[in-house]
């Protein structure tokens, strides 16, 4: 530490940096990716283990029999879907939670959409909720189960299973007597909207887009809650979902319990669709977990729940989805009996927490149903990559300070050089005449402008930044503003909303391309030119690049290790150039990372699991679901406080356009 402490060797250290920061960014990024990526080889990652030891997960019989037909009572369910395709049998929920002895309730709300998008309609809904109530308890905590109620001609799955399930394990909770915490059995309208309705009612929360009725029926304070996706039968195997609203994460204690209790059941268990290698420490078990845990980085970096249980989060309040996950003419299927057991055994060791979930981990990622990633394991690698453009940053201000005492120095050597000049014609003449007073004066005169104009100078390098930093924030307001603006002037055009708000923000971000030109100044003799300090201004904007990379590492891990392994390395290398093809080359790249082409390509991806007859439908296929996720992110912003958009506007767009003023920039 003494060594690190002295002033010498901090010198030399920096000065290395400066020397070889070219080799130490490449070094620093290749390091940092590979070491995360090298994560997902099981011994390098860690087993999940139980930290929460009051759970006592597995240690009882599971005793779940159904003491209604769900078979019966799942036929009945569908005809009363079939009465009519767009309406949801909220009264025949009701009356069946009431006649099995549970203090059942609608609530009512209304959703006011943002954006006028309804021109100024309230939609409403309803939700159906009942309690159990806790014979040993006096109501002070409570859990959720939970299912959404999806019409008849839903884009989404049936969740008719989860229904019935619910109301058959409902009946049969009932009848114990071991419950220390009360049992919400919740059926939600309105898919995320319905449940948030409920949050908000529950919690006395006002909101001006979705205003709940009073929640006349109470609880004490949620500890966990269980999501329901189950098909009405023929299910093979279970997927859970963990990712919830901006990248939150569940404690990792209910993940690992949900595991624990399926494989006691002898029922299949995947995350993101993907099951654990049979052998892990081999090439191909390395690639499984290498997939299955980019597939769980991408859906968290999104930031959009991928499931109800994602609104719970913001709560505190530990949720995940359990979907059951169907195949045709499958001879390996289960009966919604076994689903009831597991269910039973997950409430069940939820009953004996003494206190919330603290412990175990909530910022992790996971390559498997058997093994994590915790913070303290990511984040070096993480480090490494952020540091790449920390040290172009030293490196480049460390030039800066240096051609500043070199200017200095030449300046002293000339002021010594004429002082001496004047000490030697002052011996040779003896005595100085008025005129060479006045020349002596004139001197001084022009030595003190001089500072000052190196004092001017000294500021104009920050002063010569600004216009371009003003201005790359000030488009991210427009982007973040625009929405309301285009949705004001929209309804002339009669077309479809999404494709408004789309269509205006690419113009936007398009005319942002322009911004070199708006902030260039006209030089004597020649045309516009863009002129300023660009190696200060790429300075300060890799050090800002690399604050918001750690900011949001620190509550959404993937969104910032994609960005960041996106832009570090076209980043770190733009700079201005006089050589054509170079030049146009880091246009291309830069074009590349700019925020609409990254969505579009992020669309891609997406896409390009599904069926499509050649890349032109891929393509097409792509753009419609960017217009969809672009505008359904501006709702979740008014809906459920998602950042995502704001993040984008105010952030990335601002800090991109930064780097494409900087290629632009002129030099002499």
């Amino acid at each position: 530490m003494g060594l690190l402490t002295d002033p010498k060797r901090q010198k030399k250290i920096v000065e290395a940096i400066s020397k070889y920061n070219n080799w130490l960014c490449v070094l620093c990024y290749l390091s940092g990716v590979i070491g995360f990526l090298a994560l997902a080889y099981q011994p390098l990652n860690g087993a999940t283990y139980f930290s929460e030891n009051a759970l006592l997960p597995g240690l009882v019989t599971n005793e779940f029999y159904a003491e209604i037909n769900m078979n019966a009572l799942a036929s009945e369910l569908k005809e009363e879907f079939n009465k009519e395709k767009r309406k949801v049998p909220r009264e025949w929920i009701y009356n069946h939670l009431r006649e099995i002895g549970l203090d059942t309730y609608i609530q009512n709300y209304s959703i006011k959409y943002p954006l006028d998008i309804a021109k100024g309609q309230n939609i409403p809904g309803q939700n159906v909720y009942g309690i159990l109530r806790a014979k040993r308890s006096a109501s002070t905590e409570a859990v959720v189960l939970t299912t959404p109620m999806r019409p008849k001609d839903s884009d989404l799955p049936s969740t008719t299973g989860g229904i019935v399930l619910m109301l058959a394990m409902a009946k049969y909770f009932r009848r114990q007597t071991y419950w220390s915490k009360d049992i919400i059995f919740l059926v939600s309208d309105h898919e995320q909207i319905g449940l948030q309705a409920w949050l908000d009612g529950y919690h006395d929360i006002k909101s001006e887009y979705i205003v709940p009725s009073d929640v006349m029926g109470r609880s004490g304070a949620i500890q966990a809650a269980i999501n329901l996706e189950i098909p009405d039968g023929n299910i093979r195997y279970f997927d859970i979902k963990i990712e919830g609203m901006n990248g939150q994460l569940p404690n990792l204690d209910l993940f690992n319990l949900v595991v624990k209790i399926c494989n006691q059941e002898g029922v299949d268990v995947s995350f993101h669709r993907n099951f654990d290698p049979m052998d892990p420490q081999s090439v191909d078990g390395y690639v499984q977990s290498v997939k299955t845990m980019l597939e769980m980085m991408w859906s968290q970096a999104a930031g959009t729940p991928s499931g109800n249980h994602g609104l719970f989060h913001k709560y505190h309040i530990e949720a995940v989805t359990l979907q059951g996950i169907r195949r045709k003419n499958s001879n390996y299927a289960f009966p919604l009996e076994r689903t009831g057991r597991i269910l039973e055994g997950i409430f069940r060791s939820l009953n004996n927490l003494l206190e919330r979930f603290h412990q175990s981990f909530f910022f992790y990622i996971l390559p498997g149903t058997r093994n994590y990633i915790s913070i303290g394991m990511y984040m070096p690698p993480f480090g490494l990559i952020c540091a790449t453009g920390l040290i172009k940053a030293v490196a480049i201000w460390v030039t800066l300070k240096k051609d500043q005492e070199n200017e200095d120095k030449e300046k002293k050597k000339e002021k010594e050089k004429s002082e001496k000049e004047g000490e030697e014609d002052e011996d040779r003449e003896g005595k100085h005449t008025e005129e060479e007073l006045e020349k002596e004066v004139e001197e001084l005169r022009k030595t003190i402008m001089d500072e000052d104009v190196e004092e001017e100078a000294a500021a104009e390098g920050l002063i010569s930044i600004m216009p371009v930093i003003l201005i790359s924030l000030m488009m991210g307001v427009f982007s973040y503003t625009g929405p309301d603006f285009i949705t004001m002037s929209a309804p002339p055009f009669r077309i479809k909303m999404e494709d408004n708000i789309s269509f205006g923000l690419m113009a936007l971000y398009t005319a942002s391309l322009m911004v070199p030109r708006l902030i260039s100044r006209k030089q004597p003799g020649a045309g516009k030119k863009l002129i300023f300090d660009w190696r200060l201004l790429k300075c300060v904007t890799l050090l800002y690049q690399s604050l918001f990379l750690f900011s949001v590492s620190l509550m959404n891990i993937s969104l910032a290790f994609f960005l960041a392994v996106i832009l570090m390395p076209i980043t770190v290398i733009v700079q201005p150039t006089k050589i054509r093809l170079l030049l146009w080359i880091q246009k291309f790249f830069l074009l590349l990372v700019s925020p609409g082409v990254l969505l579009f390509i992020a669309a891609v991806i997406t896409s390009y699991g599904e069926k499509h007859a050649d890349f032109l439908d891929l393509l097409v296929n792509s753009w419609s679901f960017m217009k969809t996720n672009i505008f359904l992110t501006i709702i979740d912003k008014y809906f459920f406080g998602s950042w995502m958009f704001s993040l984008f506007s105010f952030v990335i767009l601002p800090n991109w356009l930064m780097f494409w003023s900087i290629a632009h920039c002129s030099i002499e």
